[in-house]
């Protein structure tokens, strides 16, 4: 970097934070204060530049070259901001947190809430981890004109201290609703130059696509006068907990066992589940949930306490009587309240699925698609969108790639 390159970058600093310290003394007019329902405090975490970002997306293109089809959309700085607000957790309220990442343009812009996939590890949480590729892939999509939202989820982040209501639908849509809303509330009291409207954007892959079609459920049945969706793209989701049980107990080997682990776990942190673990797993597995799912472990690392052995990991009782077992009733009924239910949809809305998927497999995605057209909805509001040649893990980047394509097509930066 040369001298003069750096002085311009601490003369930009220093004028950023002498505005920053007016506004800060003009928000502590007490003439002008206004409570807040959500929104409770934020910091900026880091700017990407224009530069940068077209330089992310052209390394991305290396790898998967549709990619490169982003970068003439890159029209802005990002500046990345972490919020705390409040939302419901059980019959209380907790601090939840997350991301937005602003253009630095002035305007007035569509929002675009980001649902991120299966996580055990607090230091994997957006809000922490927010230079992981994935997290960088959504927040520069602000740059080509949104305001992007991702949140950390109960359980991560500024709620870290909680188990993560892993697959608790109610939970994870009232959290990701306040988080859209708290959003709004955070542009207002800091006066930012993006301004959010009551258009709205949802994306999410894997536990993020199936918490994107609960929310998009919630959102038309609920929720429509509040929030203006436009489009919805879910990835790979578990839409049907039901069915994916249904899918592992039928293998004999099952290469993440800590997706059920998680899923069970996390149905019985909230009580939607009453079994003890010892009725479930075999007893050399059942002492250890609890501490494997501390938030200090891998996916990876927990699956090698585990066993991908299903005989192994499971008792009989379960193998055997899981669907008809009074024992398991509670097991039963939670899969089902969780599970998403079909309804007529009245957004555009995309299901991207790689066929290649032996994690969650496509037919999950395929029962969906058949359940929304016995539903009444009009194939020209849902298409699903078959990710050829890719796998679960494969498939999250170019389903990333194609969903920001499509959500262009409905703003003036597609135009």
């Amino acid at each position: 970097m040369t001298r003069n390159c750096l002085f311009k970058i601490l003369l930009l600093t220093f004028v950023f934070l002498s505005v920053s310290g007016l506004y800060s003394c003009h928000k502590n007019d007490p003439g002008e204060e206004k409570d807040n329902t959500y929104y409770i405090s934020s910091q900026l975490l880091k700017t990407r530049t224009q530069l940068e970002i077209s330089a992310f997306y052209t390394l991305l293109g290396i790898s998967y070259l549709p990619a490169l089809n982003l970068v003439p959309y890159v029209n802005a700085d990002v500046k990345i901001n972490k919020i705390v607000y409040k939302t419901e957790y059980l019959d209380g309220e907790i601090n939840a947190s997350g991301l937005v990442c602003l253009p630095e343009v002035a305007g007035e812009y569509p929002i675009l809430c980001f649902q991120n996939g299966t996580n055990t590890l607090h230091s994997d949480a957006p809000s922490v981890n927010y230079n992981n590729e994935l997290f960088v892939l959504i927040e520069c999509i602000a740059s080509m004109g949104f305001i992007v939202l991702i949140p950390d989820y109960p359980g991560f982040g500024e709620s870290e201290d909680i188990d993560h209501p892993y697959m608790h639908k109610e939970t994870t849509v009232s959290s990701i609703l306040n988080m859209i809303r708290a959003s709004k509330e955070f542009a207002e009291k800091e006066d930012t130059s993006a301004q959010p409207t009551d258009d709205l954007f949802i994306f999410g892959y894997s536990q993020g696509g199936w918490a994107t079609l609960a929310l998009q459920e919630a959102i038309e049945q609920n929720y429509s006068s509040e929030f203006n969706l436009i489009a919805s793209a879910c990835g790979a989701g578990p839409y049907n907990l039901t069915s994916v049980n249904d899918y592992v107990l039928s293998l004999t080997e099952y290469p993440q066992p800590y997706y059920l682990a998680y899923m069970l776990k996390g149905l019985k942190s909230v009580g939607s589940i009453t079994n003890e673990y010892s009725d479930i797993f075999n007893s050399e597995y059942a002492s250890e949930i609890d501490q494997l799912f501390d938030g200090n472990h891998s996916g990876s690392e927990i699956n090698a306490e585990l066993t991908t052995d299903i005989n192994k990991l499971f008792t009989s009782a379960y193998l055997i009587g899981y669907k008809t077992d009074e024992q398991y009733a509670s097991v039963r009924t939670a899969f089902k309240d969780n599970s998403i239910s079909a309804w007529n949809v009245s957004t555009p809305t995309r299901l991207y699925h790689g066929d290649q998927d032996e994690y969650i497999p496509i037919s999950i995605t395929e029962e969906m698609l058949s359940e929304f057209w016995n539903a009444g909805t009009p194939e020209s509001k849902l298409e699903m969108v078959t990710i050829s040649g890719y796998d679960h893990s494969g498939g999250v980047i170019p389903t990333g790639v194609k969903a920001i394509s499509w959500f262009l097509n409905f703003t003036s930066s597609g135009d």
